[in-house]
């Protein structure tokens, strides 16, 4: 009798063994994702996959930062301080010339979204009516760090504007009291700007039409945390651009979801923004090679845009700045126009 209770007994701690060995092994991967800017409308394919259940179908328990620019993001990466991040390649570039080590794992805009914005009637109409004016930017700013590739393709001196530090979200109501002459934002950034100045009062002008198109945004980890984490990483993207596939086709939906996280977002606004962020997904790039697809030689390109025109000595290969080893294929769910 003794010896069967003392059987009972061991298979009873045998089985609370078991269940939290379990417990721990089953236990979720913690992420840190550092979006680039406060909350817009192409962060919400991340609140899409965590409300989904996506993160947590792979395994992962996300903590979503929001983040003061590119280049401030991109040093957290670099430190450890965040594991994933949302950063703009001319940064990353830039970046990496100063010894970070830091890479994309997925691409994001495929297109361009560097804009200038402006009064209509603040007789700026070319980048070479820059000179003499005050540009408001965070320092961190993508587009900050590689205007001197601007000015240099369009014939003037990056000196002789005068650049103005301000936070993210002071942007829209600076311009609107004209206590700057520019603003630096994406395109995507027209609603913000609609609804501060009115809409038939603001002027734009995308920096790749004035000869500088580069690759923009994407999710970058450290060269060692992608060696560390390899799963991981390739569970997060995959997560992650099944968020994006819903928002290009559900972009009303993916704005309601973030609502319910972040209930504070402007929502009619967010989703204007939304909107113009899908245009630059509807490229031939991402409809033959999938969302997130990094192409060799438009990468060339951008590095030797931001290479020559920020004159760096950047001894660099495409292939050093991007991996497409995590992509899932996803189809492109828009049309390309």
């Amino acid at each position: 009798m003794e010896k069967k209770a003392k059987i009972v007994c061991l298979g009873f701690f045998i089985g609370i063994f078991l269940l939290g060995w379990s417990s721990m092994s089953l236990a979720a991967d913690k992420v840190t994702l550092n979006l680039n800017w406060s909350y817009v409308g192409d962060h919400s394919p991340y609140f899409v996959a965590l409300d989904k259940g996506w993160y947590k179908e792979e395994g992962l328990e996300p903590t979503i930062l929001t983040g003061k620019g590119s280049g401030d993001v991109v040093k957290r990466v670099d430190v450890g301080s965040a594991d994933i991040g949302i950063v703009d390649t001319g940064v990353l570039i830039v970046a990496r010339a100063q010894g970070a080590k830091v890479k994309v794992v997925s691409m994001l805009f495929d297109k361009s979204p560097y804009c200038m914005w402006m009064w209509k009637d603040s007789g700026i109409n070319s980048p070479k009516d820059l000179v003499g004016k005050k540009i408001a930017a965070p320092p961190g700013d993508a587009q900050r760090t590689i205007f001197p590739a601007l000015a240099q393709v369009n014939g003037f001196d990056a000196d002789k504007v005068t650049f103005v530090n301000i936070a993210p979200e002071a942007k829209y109501i600076a311009l609107a009291a004209k206590q700057v002459d520019v603003v630096f934002d994406y395109y995507s950034g027209a609603p913000f700007f609609h609804k501060a100045m009115g809409q038939e009062n603001v002027k734009s002008m995308m920096f790749a039409d004035w000869g500088v198109d580069v690759y923009s945004n994407a999710l970058v980890a450290t060269e060692k945390y992608i060696k560390d984490n390899p799963g991981l990483i390739k569970r997060f993207v995959r997560a992650s651009l099944r968020g994006w596939e819903f928002t290009l086709k559900n972009p009303e939906e993916a704005i309601e979801i973030m609502a319910k996280h972040r209930p504070e977002i402007d929502k009619p606004v967010l989703l204007a923004n939304l909107k113009l962020i899908i245009d630059l997904f509807r490229t031939d790039r991402y409809k033959q090679n999938g969302v997130g697809w990094v192409d060799d030689k438009k990468m060339a390109e951008s590095i030797k845009i931001i290479s020559q025109y920020r004159d760096l000595k950047i001894d660099m290969k495409p292939g050093d700045l991007y991996t497409n080893e995590f992509l899932t294929k996803v189809p492109l769910p828009i049309a390309v126009k």
